[in-house]
């Protein structure tokens, strides 16, 4: 080639400068930069300055990296170097910023074959590089959400076939049983080869009269979860159509798109407890009648009666026409002992025969007995009467009152004494006994009708025992009686066996409370004390350790105190059942939920990490479809996680699991704290503290935290109008501090109101169908407050709001 067509060497870098690619010529060991166009100055982010610099003085946060040894090495060995999509970090407008290149480090040689300089051309491929990482992560994400879900599917269905309750899941419009476990086929009365993949009504055609596919229809058209209590329904047994009772729930199931694609039913039969209440609540309200009209009797016959209750024989009632005999007021002698009323008959005979009458069940009658009373101004008395003691016996057959029924015949024996001393006043005597006798016999009459309607009362009476003691046998309850007087406990032969008293041992009811595990002995104490003072029944659960030294039970009582006619309690009676084996099948219920729940945490916690991982990288995608399936998903794992880890604390809290760990905190503090976080997402309203003066208390701040949230966000979901909420706090007294949280929502209904705080329990209406929820979070939170000693309640007005309150002490 001609020489005149050779370039020299500024010539040659001048036509370098002018490519559009990022160019640049390096030489020397320590990589001197001796020329670079501007797409590669400007790929460096630097200026001209960088010229006849040492790449690592031009460019210092190379300093670490590869490129000066790897330049080093193709200068000593003339082997040129090509790499792809190799991340560099470089300072661009002043901030380290890693990008992905493509470059050529090109060995430029002499004739003699020696390196004297290396020409470096790169790229910058990050935007395909980027992609390419991107893809092959979402590749990763797509196949482990696989997995993730097929086997959260495989633990559903473990779970269901497994669970002690019927469950039950139905795909599609037509109901189709996709999985049934036994408890629901044994509830169904059906094999599993006649429904499974078959449609419900097609397989138990019994049920559309009972309008059971109008209900299934509303909850798959709505998405409205339907429960119901004891609800009275025909189900086959045996081939036969019998009637029985089922708490039941229905709810949706929704696919990936949030589209409701079936139902799972959830159902337990309870027609044994139902109908053996309904025998118990028919067989009281029986007795209760019987007894009213006894009162009533008595208190309208024209013969005087009294009757005398217990072994001291308190009057518990009388009538109009003893009191006369007696000269005495209804206030003077109802609830008091007979002997503190007429301590005269103390050494008289009378005391005794009630004794004997109440503790051997015998009657005595006897007639024309004299009997001494003190008058009021200190002298005595005496007078002649015929007198009728009878027993009245409790539900057991004991004896526990004595019907007294006295006439006074003073006046017959007086005149008969008097016939027998004059016989010149015979006539008048005759003609006055003639009278008296007449009036007797109107009297005896009058005292044969009151007597076969007592005896008719008291038939009465003994028939609504027997048919109540048979309800409690096939109830399998027992029962007793305790006399508020002498605490004596008097139970059957089924309560003596469940409590370990040996047999012919007597108790009292304040030794039989001494027997309660000590958890729940005050809890116990205070509701017998609540039924006496305000006249309801009371019903309670509890531990009691039997007295003869047996394993520990659960014990579920029921009661109600009985009065005299002024209102004074006289004795508590109840039924009693051992729940012993219900509460470990409830244990071992909650030890499988708590188990089920912690398997499923494992894969739901890996697949909300790959949720948030995908959601994160498709946040700036233009892909639609992907950002918005996430979302959703993002919400379905989310409701799961919730209702799980609901799942997790009851099991938790009834197995004994959550301790309580108190410690001294100012509760103001932790109430800021939780309106705080809560308002960070609570878009829609302003929680106002409206005072809360700095106040220590001893508690878990932990579980006090969870319960203030609890009752925060219930105030928000149940209040989408209202703007605002307000919380309060103050020291009521010296021992106790309340806290209140109020909302201006939709409010709850009287009847709501006491089963707020019940396990599961929903208030169910048209403006909470679309609030989520399983009725875990109240009950968590009462129990938390009560294991404080604290108390919690709720106060509300339909269509303007509600407040919570719970107290806790200092």
């Amino acid at each position: 080639m001609s020489s005149s067509l050779s370039l020299n060497t500024d010539q040659i870098l001048e036509v370098l400068s002018l490519s559009k690619n990022a160019t640049a010529i390096y030489v020397g060991e320590d990589i001197v930069i001796q020329s670079a166009n501007e797409s590669m100055i400007s790929l460096w982010g630097k200026d001209k300055n960088v010229i006849g610099k040492p790449i690592e003085e031009a460019l210092p946060e190379l300093k670490g990296q590869p490129f000066k040894k790897i330049l080093q090495d193709v200068l000593k060995t003339g082997i040129t170097s090509i790499g792809e999509s190799i991340p560099a970090t470089l300072m661009i407008d002043g901030t380290l910023q890693t990008s992905y290149y493509d470059y050529e480090y090109c060995a430029i040689k002499n004739e003699a074959g020696l390196t004297y300089c290396i020409l470096h051309t790169a790229s910058d491929v990050t935007e395909r590089e980027l992609n390419r990482i991107a893809l092959q992560k979402a590749k990763e994400i797509e196949t482990a959400q696989t997995k993730a879900l097929i086997e959260s599917d495989r633990n559903l269905r473990s779970f269901i076939l497994q669970a002690p309750v019927a469950i039950a899941l139905f795909k599609g419009p037509d109901y189709i049983v996709e999985i049934a476990n036994n408890k629901a086929l044994e509830l169904w009365g059906r094999e599993l080869d006649e429904v499974i993949n078959k449609p419900i009504l097609e397989t138990m055609p019994e049920l559309r009269s009972q309008g059971v596919k109008e209900l299934l229809d509303h909850v798959y058209q709505t998405g409205e979860t339907f429960s119901a209590t004891e609800l009275p329904v025909k189900i086959l047994r045996d081939g036969k159509l019998i009637d029985a009772y089922i708490n039941f729930v229905y709810e949706a199931q929704y696919d990936a798109e949030g589209n409701i694609n079936g139902l799972i039913t959830i159902g337990t039969e309870v027609t044994e407890q139902v109908l053996s209440r309904k025998k118990i609540e028919d067989s009281k309200a029986s007795l209760l009648a019987s007894e009213q009209r006894l009162y009533q009797i008595i208190s309208q016959l024209p013969a005087p009666i009294v009757v005398l209750s217990g072994p001291n024989q308190v009057v518990e009632t009388t009538n109009n026409s003893l009191l006369s005999f007696w000269n005495r007021t209804k206030d003077e002698v109802l609830g008091k002992p007979m002997l503190e009323i007429f301590p005269e008959l103390s050494n008289q005979p009378f005391p005794a025969q009630w004794k004997h009458v109440y503790e051997t069940g015998e009657t005595i009658t006897n007639r024309e007995r004299p009997v001494t009373f003190k008058t009021k101004d200190g002298g005595e008395r005496l007078f002649y009467v015929d007198y009728y003691y009878q027993p009245l016996t409790d539900i057991h057959g004991k004896p526990v009152s004595v019907l007294a029924t006295v006439i006074d015949v003073t006046d017959k024996v007086e005149s008969r004494n008097l016939l027998e001393d004059s016989a010149d006043a015979l006539q008048a005597i005759n003609e006055e006994l003639a009278a008296s006798n007449e009036e007797l016999a109107n009297i005896n009459k009058a005292l044969d009708k009151s007597q076969s309607e007592l005896e008719q009362t008291l038939n009465e009476l003994k028939k609504a025992q027997d048919v109540l003691l048979l309800a409690i046998e096939a109830s399998d309850m027992s029962t007793w009686t305790a006399d508020l007087k002498t605490d004596e406990l008097i139970v059957d032969d089924k309560a003596r066996e469940i409590h370990g008293i040996p047999k012919g041992e007597k108790v009292t009811l304040a030794e039989s409370l001494s027997r309660i595990d000590p958890e729940y002995k005050d809890r116990i104490t205070t509701a017998i004390g609540n039924a006496v003072a305000n006249n309801q029944p009371f019903k309670v659960e509890y531990i009691f350790n039997p007295i003869d030294g047996g394993s520990q039970k659960w014990l579920k009582s029921m009661g109600k105190a009985y009065y005299d006619v002024e209102g004074n309690p006289l004795y508590i009676t109840g039924t009693i059942l051992d729940i012993t084996e219900q509460k470990s099948d409830e244990q071992r219920k909650n030890d499988f939920i708590g188990m089920v729940s912690h398997e499923l945490k494992t894969p739901l916690t890996s697949l909300t990490a790959i949720v948030q991982v995908m959601d994160m990288k498709l946040k700036n995608s233009n892909d639609v479809f992907m950002s918005g399936a996430m979302g959703k998903a993002s919400i379905q794992v989310k409701k799961m996680s919730n209702m799980i880890n609901g799942f997790l604390n009851i099991s938790r809290l009834e197995s004994g699991k959550i301790l309580i760990e108190k410690q001294v905190f100012e509760i103001d503090g932790l109430i800021r704290e939780v309106i705080d976080e809560i308002q960070l997402t609570a878009f829609t309203h302003d929680i106002i503290l409206s005072s809360c003066p700095p106040i220590k208390v001893n508690a878990d701040r932990d579980k006090i935290g969870s319960v203030i949230s609890n009752l925060l966000t219930n105030a928000i979901k149940y209040s989408p109008k209202a703007l605002q909420i307000i919380v309060d706090c103050k020291k009521i007294d010296e021992n106790n501090v309340r806290v209140s949280v109020k909302d201006e929502g939709m409010g709850i209904k009287p009847e709501d109101i006491d089963k707020l705080f019940d396990r599961y329990y929903r208030v169910e209406n048209k403006q909470t169908t679309n609030i989520s929820g399983f009725g875990i979070g109240l009950y968590l939170s009462a129990e938390i407050i009560h294991r404080h000693n604290g108390k919690i309640w709720a106060e509300s007005e339909v269509g303007k709001g509600s407040t919570f309150y719970f107290t806790l002490p200092l």
